[in-house]
């Protein structure tokens, strides 16, 4: 677990995991420090950044299962140039969505740009062959009426129905049931509202930049099915690790940080994980 991440990366099998997820530096020009770890995120150019984030890229495909799955997570400093590169090694018919992570928080008035309060996930299939696990969100049965706009019947037994739509031409081709959809949920779309962890929040273990966990919730149960593998070799405050024990998956994980590791581990064996060091997984 503990060290250089791409080295671990480079020692996976070919097509072991079914998917990866990086969460690099961002190319802030600025050194990164919390309670609990610090990382450097300056670099001489652009040009030099983008040669080294591209081996990541290139042996996370390679580790890639035919039915795999790549997110790449950063911000707008480095993100559109990024992009480019992962279109050149996934190719660019692979490229599957722009998620957009809005977080909200505080807000300041500015006279030269609107306040930054989103990051971006570039998500990548292998092949044609991979396919995502749908996600959904509660809802309420008033927010549902409101966006469907139609008339509620009610059948025999009391239970309400509206009409759905089969395309144009066919305004009345089949039965919704009302109570069947809210129990559902909304489907998620490429815009999540996932709140940012805030500092008293119970999840912070100090660690800059630590995500929250039900980010990683999203990331893996889409992404990775239930007998599946996910890597993370920049793992940081290890959110991601812990997402995928939650939710039953496999994990393998690795950072060249001690406070990352530390932190990682700690939160594992918090969940009943016995942490052990080598190569391959949990």
């Amino acid at each position: 677990m503990l060290g250089d991440g791409l080295t671990a990366l480079s020692a996976v099998p070919d097509g072991a995991l079914d998917a990866v997820y990086l969460d690099p530096p961002f190319f802030t020009g600025a050194e990164q420090v919390s309670d609990c770890g610090r990382f450097d995120d300056r670099w001489p150019t652009l040009e030099a950044y983008l040669g080294w984030l591209r081996p990541w890229i290139a042996e996370s495909q390679r580790a890639l299962a035919v039915a795999g799955w790549f997110w790449l997570h950063l911000d707008w400093h480095a993100v559109h140039y990024a992009k480019v590169m992962a279109d050149e090694v996934f190719g660019r018919q692979n490229f599957r969505n722009e998620i957009v992570w809005a977080y909200g928080g505080r807000r300041m008035p500015s006279t030269q740009r609107f306040n930054q309060k989103h990051d971006i996930l570039l998500l990548y299939a292998k092949s044609p062959a991979a396919r995502l696990t749908p996600l959904f969100v509660p809802w309420t049965r008033e927010e549902y009426l409101a966006l469907k706009r139609k008339p509620v019947h009610i059948d025999e037994d009391g239970r309400e129905w509206i009409w759905g739509h089969a395309g144009r031409g066919q305004p009345r081709a089949y039965k919704i049931d009302v109570n069947d959809a809210v129990s559902r949920g909304r489907a998620v779309t490429s815009v999540w509202d996932v709140p940012i962890l805030n500092t008293s929040d119970h999840e912070r273990v100090g660690y800059p930049t630590q995500k929250p966990l039900e980010l990683l919730k999203r990331v893996v149960a889409s992404s990775v099915p239930p007998d599946g593998l996910l890597g993370d070799f920049m793992v940081g405050s290890g959110t991601s690790a812990v997402a995928a024990r939650l939710l039953g998956r496999r994990f393998v994980v690795a950072d060249q940080s001690v406070e990352a590791v530390r932190a990682t581990s700690q939160r594992l064996e918090d969940l009943g994980v016995q942490v052990r060091e080598g190569p391959w997984a949990y």
